[in-house]
This record gives structure tokens, sequence and C-alpha cells, in this order.
């Protein structure tokens, strides 16, 4: 279970709401027979196997949830907390790269991302610190304020409440000089993400889902035309089901390690949060509450404000997490932080945390149909909140019978990352930076 006297456990372990105690099954009692009565058995607690088994339930489905840990232990839980409408291909290359038709589909689907998240807070009453204050990318090239105004153009001729910032408005609302401009979408807020994942078990639970906790999978395969789970428990039988492991499906023996774990990248970002910050502080840093990201590299960075106030700042780290608090790379996103925020240059970083990443080729999640009855969303490039629980409700309905062609996002044949060190090597350092 999580662990919030961990040196590195994340500020959202600090100040989520604990788990509801019936929203969870412990692994010993009764997995099997929830399993045997199950329709799907969804393989992951984080935001895309809950809102997939949310939905499912809520569509008079009876869905098993099996989670090695518990809901939001993983990547889930230790976002940085921003819900961005869209995807980081723009709207153009989206058109290019699916077609006019598919293109739009997409584009309409994903940027209603965060209304379905916020619409099921509000229906849910999940207790997560949310917040639609509005989502800022800043700039740092001023050659690059061209792209961003053809990606406002593209949002704000389909009705999207966006808009181009210059260098002055930028700094005004972000609390720093160093961006050129960036644009605003007002779509897109902030919440605690644990508290969101906590809340979601609940919901699902209480539309009849059973969520055990405790069951670690080893291996899915096919076997006489069912799925066989086998696990540290007795082995389970399923006609479907949906993989929600993302970054750890390639951990999981049979057909998830051989078909789907060479379709992504693996990174880890790490985050800062500071004390809480005086008033004299916020009337510059983020005055109005905007959450931003900006479009460098290896430099990126993305930052908000929690409810109490803390600052918390985020960036690219390693293939490999951070051992200690004194980590390089912690201590290099401190320095930016400081130099970026002169409001920041006393201030004590409180919380420092790793989480670790999927990257595609492609940098766009993706939903899988490698075999029959076994579903699969995966790949969220550091965007996760938004587009992870839209894909649970498409997951939900293509599980209950929906044709492919009548999604809103589509199913895709699945294409590995070459397996040559620099190549691979190569993408990931031209695409770690989209990362938020």
């Amino acid at each position: 279970m999580q662990d919030a006297s961990d040196p590195l456990s994340p500020l959202w372990f600090h100040t989520a709401p604990p788990l509801a105690k019936n929203a969870i099954v412990l692994a010993e009692d009764g997995t099997e027979q929830d399993a045997s009565l199950a329709d799907t058995i969804v393989i992951g607690a984080g935001v895309t196997g809950l809102s997939t088994a949310l939905h499912l339930a809520e569509r008079g489905a009876r869905v098993t949830v099996l989670e090695r840990n518990e809901p939001g232990a993983g990547t889930s839980g230790r976002p940085n907390g921003q819900v961005i409408a869209g995807l980081h291909l723009s709207p153009d290359a989206l058109i290019a790269g699916f077609g006019a038709e598919r293109g739009e589909r997409m584009m309409a689907f994903t940027g209603r991302g965060p209304d379905l998240l916020f619409d099921l807070i509000a229906r849910h009453q999940i207790a997560c610190d949310a917040e639609r204050t509005g989502w800022i990318q800043a700039t740092r090239s001023a050659r690059q304020l061209k792209s961003l105004e053809k990606i406002v153009r593209s949002w704000a001729n389909r009705g999207a409440p966006v808009s181009m910032l210059d260098r002055h408005e930028t700094a005004r609302l972000l609390g720093t000089r160093v961006y050129a401009g960036g644009w605003l979408d007002r779509r897109n807020g902030t919440i605690q993400p644990l508290a969101y994942v906590r809340g979601l078990a609940s919901a699902a639970t209480s539309a009849g889902a059973r969520i055990h906790c405790g069951i670690d999978v080893r291996s899915v395969e096919r076997r006489d035309h069912k799925w066989l789970i086998t696990s540290n428990r007795q082995p389970l039988r399923a006609q479907t089901v949906v993989l929600a492991t993302n970054v750890l499906t390639s951990k999981l023996g049979g057909v998830p390690r051989q078909v789907l774990g060479r379709t992504y990248l693996s990174t880890h970002s790490v985050q800062l949060a500071t004390v809480p910050l005086e008033a004299a502080q916020l009337e510059s840093l983020l005055p109005e509450r905007h959450s931003c990201s900006d479009t460098s590299h290896l430099c990126l960075r993305y930052c908000r404000l929690d409810r109490d106030n803390r600052f918390v700042i985020g960036g690219p780290g390693w293939l490999m997490p951070p051992r200690s608090p004194s980590a390089l790379s912690f201590r290099w996103l401190e320095a930016s932080a400081r130099r970026m925020f002169p409001q920041l240059r006393n201030t004590w970083f409180e919380y420092r945390w790793a989480a670790r990443d999927s990257i595609t080729p492609d940098v766009i999640p993706h939903l899988y149909e490698p075999c029959p009855g076994l579903f699969c969303a995966m790949g969220y490039n550091g965007r996760g909140l938004a587009i992870a629980t839209a894909l649970g409700s498409e997951l939900a309905r293509r599980v209950l019978g929906a044709p492919e062609t009548a999604l809103s996002y589509p199913t895709t044949p699945v294409s590995s990352v070459p397996l040559n060190l620099a190549a691979a090597t190569k993408i990931f350092l031209r695409l770690v930076g989209a990362k938020l």
C-alpha cells in the first residue's frame, strides 16, 4: 500500500482524503468468485481502469478490477494534476495523419475530455480540489509563436475558448519573464490526482464494480477461447479483459509483453512542491491560478498551485527513477524553478517525487485490440488525466459491443518501437519534451 512516510512520496499522498473503506476488497476476500461472475475483468486501478469499470458498471455490466497495490498507487496518483484538452499533436497534424473525418472526430472527442472529467467529479461529488481556471502553454521561442497561433486558430474555428497571449500578458499571468508568449485554453484546469482516482474507485464500487487489491497479475494468455489470468492468487478465466496497466504493460507475461510491451518507451518525470506560499508571493506568481506547461524539450517545465497555495513544478527526469531527495534531477529542477520564478528564491521545497511515464513514437495514446476479447488503452505521454478518463468511456462502449467504426477514437494496429537502441534513444530525446 502507499507509504506517505517515504521521503520521495508525492504531495498528493499527504493531502488526499482516505480511500473509502467500501471501495476495495482485499485479495483474500472472494476474488475468484467475483471474477467468475464478471462479464469483464479490468487489470489496473488507475484512471483508465477505473473510468472503464465505472462506465461499464453504470451500463449494467458485471466488472471486476484487479489491482496489485491500491487505486492510484502508480502513475495515476503522481502527476502534476493538470487537466488538458486535446493531444500533443496539433489539430492540423491529426487531420493530416488520420484524415478529415476521423481527425475531426478525434479532435472533438479529446477536446471534450475535460468536460467529461469535471462532469464525473460533479456527478459523483468527488472531493479532489477541482479548479477550472484555464491552462497556458508558453514558449521561450518567438519563432514558435506562429505554430501556436495555428493551433489557436484551429481550435477557435471549432468553437473552443482559446486565445493567444503576448509576452507581457504571459509574464503577468505566470509570474516569470522567460517566455516570449503563449496561448490560453479556458477548457482546462487542475485536480488533486490521487483524490480523483480514489473518488473514481468509490464511484465505480457504488455503481456495482468490484475492486480487488493485492492481486499481482503476472500473465494474460489465451487458452481454450478464454483469457487465463495468472497472479499471486488462483488462476482466473474471463471472456473479456481490459488491460489498463499503461507503462507496466511490458511487465505482464503472455500477450501483453509479447504484443504490446514494445509499443512505447518508459521514462521518469520529477516534481517538486513548495511549502504554502505567502500572500505577497501569490500576488505575482500564477495570480489567476492558471496551470502552465511550456513547449521546451529537455528543459520542459510545467507548474500549478495546489489547494494550499503550494507551487508544484515538474520536468523530465531520467530513464531510471531518482533514489534520494538530493538526486541530480531534483536539484536541476529546483535551480530552474528559482531562476524562472524570483518569488521562490528563498522558499523551501517540501516535497519531491517521481512518476514513471509512457511515451509513444507518435506522441498520442492508443486503443488496441490485439486479440479477440482483449482491449487496451495506453501511451499517455504525460497527459493522461483527461484523455484516460475519456478513453475509459470508449473502452466501455467497445467492450459492450459498439462497432469500432462508431468510436470517436480509433483502434490502431500494434506497432513496435524499433529494437535498435540508437533509434529508440533518438525517439526518446525527440519526444521527452512533449510530455505536458
